[in-house]
Parts: C-alpha cells; structure tokens; sequence
C-alpha cells in the first residue's frame, strides 16, 4: 500500500500562529515553534488518525470562531494589500481588537451589539473617530468575505451594516487635527545636521511635491531625462491600485541633486538612489578620514580596531522605507533641537507654497491628485489675498 502523509505542522506567516489542515479544515494551534502548540499538533493528529483520517462530525467546517475569521481574512489581505503595507496594518489592528474580545465566539453569534461593544472599545483604546470608522468598517469587510466563501451567515453579515460611523460633534472620539506646512527655518536646521543622502531626499520630496514614499522609491530607470523638465513615473504609488498614472516634475534644481546618484548607480538603473546601505558606507568612509588610527608604536588603537562581524544579522537596506526615513528625520530634529515635524509636512509646505504662488490648479497638478478638493486639505488657502482685499473693500 502506499504510505499515507501525516499533515505537516506549518505556519501563518501574517499572523505567526502555527496550524495544521485536517479534512479540508484549518486548525489553528497557538504561537509558531512554541511547547503548547506542539501539544495541540500531536493532539489534532492524534485524534485525526484514531478517527481514521476524519475528522469528527463537531469538528467539520459548519461554523467557524472569529479567530479563524480573522486569520483568514488576514491571509487575504496580506495578498490584496501587497503594496500598501499601513492597509495591511490598519487590518491587523482591525482584526486584533476582534479577536481580543470575540475572538472565542462562533461568528454567527457577532451582532451588531457586538460591532457597538468593539467600537466602543476602539474609542476607549485612543482612536481618533475617523480611525474607528475605518476599524468598525474593516471588521465589517472581514463579515462580508467570511459570507463569500461560506464561513458566515449572509444573515450575519448583513446585520452588521446597521451599525453607523460615529459622527463629528457627536462621540467622545477626538478628531485629527489637520496637517500643517513645517516651518522652512526649522528644516534648514534640521537638514543641517542629516546625512547627506537623506537630506536630499528631503530636498527632492519638498522641490518635487512628493509623498514619502515616492522619493523612497526613487530610481533612474524610473525618470524620463529626454527633456529640460525630468518625469518620474514611480513603479509603484498610493493609488495605483486603481489604475492612475502618476507623474513628478523634476525640474533643474532637483536635477542638480539628483545628477550624482544617478552617476553613482549608472551601471545598476533599477537600483534605489538613496539607501541606508549607501549611507552607512558613507559613513564609514567619513571616519576613516578622521581618523588616527597608528599610535605612538605604530599599531592601531584599540578603539579604531575593526569589529565589524563577517555575517551580520542587521544589515543596512537597500531602499529607504517612509517609516526608516521618517524616523531619520526624527532624530535629526532632536539633534538641531526644534520641535519634530513629519516628512508629510514637506509635501504640504510644497503645495501650500505652489498654491500661493501659482494658484490651486497648479498645485493639484503638482501634487498629482485628481480632485481639487484633495489639494485644498494640503495647500493651506492664503488668507492673506483675503486680508487684503478686505482692506481695499474696508
């Protein structure tokens, strides 16, 4: 007779439990690698194969926990959000707070009670009532997808859509507070003290209207140099799930930044042009030239030996990512000692700046938003054109 497999004892990576698929079920066992879920791997086969190679009537696939729910909708999203990772986090956040209280509970015993009860919590936790809506909302979604493939009751999931978003002026959730530009005298000093390669990643994303991750993924195969005014078209943006085109201008004094990286990476067009791995061997370089490194005996000094080990477990990246850049930026400000600001805050100064100068059309353009109203929430109004002719009106 053939040799019959014993189902293998596998991980989730979105989530890092351990599970084990037994007729056509998933079971999920507890943490990866851990003693309790070993335990519970042996007991599922155990039981399974006493059971000869079935799984019992209670257990069969005729209603799953939220848990199950939510790591699977996980591993779909995983998927869907490839490339927008903070969607991704905001479902794992989304799903975490489902699981923490419901995460038991068959999920056709979630009632809209249950929506408001997580909703609840969700303001409680902090979240600013947009954020919760967009919580309340994902946990909805997870409902809808269980219903698709049969895990849910449409009953149920229809059920949940009665549960409204909290609205402005009636919820103790706090609202966000708008996004202003950065003070231009508080960047110089924060520049001053960068590294010379995110500096200019400062500089393009501010010149070029950019959102932090499109000077991240910055690269020469990316950028049209045939005329006087560079296009950059970035292999990847934040709406580029729905099939827009996005384009960056890159005009002459972006270009004289640009230039010696793209000599730099000549050879390599679809590599990063700013990478920690490139900043780190910078500096490198800048300490062995301030370096004394011979004592009065001729030998290296203790202090200037190499302990770099062979194989590293932290190696520098080769792309900054918007988070690694942010937190470059971070400590930049603690270092020039002014008040922190975000790298968001270089794309609203750009487009605040543009509209005042150019008007609001212009500035929409440079953003590369498709709707005006979406550049009025990064370029502040001038108030000053409406304080003057105020008192030309008197």
């Amino acid at each position: 007779m053939p040799k019959r497999n014993i189902p293998n004892y596998r991980l989730h990576k979105a989530t890092g439990q351990a599970f084990v698929e037994l007729g056509g079920r998933r079971f999920y066992l507890g943490k990866h690698g851990s003693k309790a879920s070993r335990e519970e791997y042996e007991r599922r086969i155990a039981e399974y194969l006493a059971n000869g190679r079935q799984l019992p009537p209670t257990l069969k696939k005729t209603g799953a926990t939220c848990q199950e729910l939510a790591i699977q909708f996980l591993e779909w999203a995983e998927e869907y959000f490839m490339s927008q990772p903070k969607s991704f986090d905001h479902v794992k956040r989304a799903m975490g707070f489902l699981v923490k209280h419901y995460g038991r509970e068959p999920v056709d015993h979630f009632t809209p009670s249950s929506l408001v009860f997580v909703q609840k919590q969700l303001v409680e936790h902090g979240y600013a009532r947009l954020m919760v809506n967009r919580y309340v909302a994902i946990i909805k979604q997870a409902f809808m997808h269980g219903a698709k493939f049969g895990w849910v009751n449409p009953q149920t999931s229809y059920a949940l859509q009665v549960v409204d978003n909290l609205k402005k002026g009636r919820t103790t959730a706090h609202e966000y507070q708008n996004v202003k530009p950065v003070d231009p005298d508080d960047i110089a000093k924060t520049l001053a003290v960068l590294s010379k390669r995110v500096a200019d990643m400062a500089r393009i994303q501010r010149l070029c209207v950019m959102r932090p991750q499109d000077v991240c993924n910055l690269r020469a195969c990316d950028i049209d140099r045939t005329g006087d005014v560079w296009l950059y078209r970035p292999y990847t943006h934040k709406t580029a799930y729905l099939g827009n085109v996005l384009t960056k201008y890159i005009g002459a004094t972006a270009q004289e930044i640009l230039t010696p990286y793209l000599i730099e990476k000549a050879d390599t067009p679809e590599a990063f042009l700013f990478s920690p791995a490139d900043t780190m061997r910078d500096l490198a370089i800048e300490r062995r030239k301030n370096r004394k490194t011979l004592n009065k005996n001729g030998e290296v000094q203790p202090s200037h030996k190499n302990r770099r080990k062979e194989n590293p477990k932290n190696v520098p990246g080769e792309r900054y990512s918007p988070e690694s850049y942010s937190r470059a930026i971070d400590r930049a400000c603690k270092r020039a000692g002014v008040p922190p600001w975000s790298v968001n805050q270089l794309r609203h100064l750009a487009a605040t700046e543009i509209r005042k100068k150019h008007g609001l059309e212009v500035a929409q353009i440079m953003c590369g938003h498709k709707h005006a109203r979406t550049t009025e929430i990064y370029a502040e109004v001038d108030h000053e054109k409406g304080i003057q002719v105020a008192r030309e009106v008197g």
